[in-house]
């Protein structure tokens, strides 16, 4: 019995040492970080504008702001915004505190619809941002550039930064003589990003300044009357970053 009890511990330890030479780490690797940083200019622009609706009532404020945005999302779609990329981003209700009578009116409740409008023309921002400002409104802001496919833009800034690691680690090993072997491992140092980057030489944009805009300090606005309105899409910068570890095998 204690043979046989002997023999089998020779066996599970002779297993062991195997398993465990097999998950050695290679006696020779070399580690590289491969980086990318792709550009694209914008595919699509939104931005956002704020109706205030009053009456006696929340109701009526509520139905009074509801007409204003539709008579703003009319003019928009008369220009080609589709209804699908027009949505309410906010919505607030409450006693009117700033342009009542100081007796009970019809204007004692307000409310308060932030609408927002994303469009896929830049050759028509222009005159889709004019028609909103110019429209019953209290603001045209938070105008933001970005791509319609970003995730098609992630997915190929992160191929491209695996590629950029194995021409990296080709390099080393031709540098110090050695062969490339496969790769160990393969790991995203951080996550893809997605950043906008205004073009450099930008003017002047009476659509997003520090401030808000609202229809009285639109035609204030500085413009470049010689390059236009400034309405120039955003550079879109993606970009990623891997880690890589190839085993390599020395020169003989």
């Amino acid at each position: 019995m204690k043979k046989i009890i002997l023999l089998a511990s020779l066996i599970l330890v002779t297993i062991s040492s195997g398993i465990s030479q097999d998950l050695k780490p290679y006696a020779y690797q070399i580690s590289v970080l491969g980086s990318v940083e792709l550009r694209e200019t914008a595919t699509q622009a939104s931005f956002t504008f704020s109706v205030k609706g009053v009456g006696s009532s929340l109701r009526q404020a509520v139905e009074d702001a509801n007409k204003k945005v539709k008579a703003v999302t009319g003019k928009l779609m008369y220009f080609g915004v589709r209804e699908k990329n027009i949505s309410t981003s906010q919505f607030y209700t409450g006693e009117n505190l700033g342009d009542k009578a100081f007796l009970s009116s019809s204007r004692d409740y307000q409310a308060t619809l932030t609408t927002l409008v994303t469009v896929d023309s830049f050759s028509l921002l222009d005159s889709i941002i004019y028609a909103a400002s110019e429209s019953d409104v209290k603001d045209v802001s938070n105008i933001t550039f970005s791509l319609k496919d970003e995730s098609v833009f992630r997915k190929q800034a992160r191929i491209e930064a695996a590629i950029k690691a194995r021409e990296k680690a080709q390099d080393f090993a031709k540098a110090l003589g050695v062969t490339l072997g496969p790769v160990i491992s393969i790991e995203e140092v951080e996550p893809t990003r997605v950043l906008n980057q205004q073009r450099a030489g930008n003017y002047p944009n009476p659509f997003n300044p520090p401030t808000r805009v609202s229809p009285e300090n639109l035609e204030s606005s500085s413009v470049d009357e010689i390059r236009g309105t400034g309405m120039f899409a955003q550079t879109i910068v993606v970009t990623s970053q891997v880690r890589a570890a190839f085993s390599i095998v020395p020169s003989q």
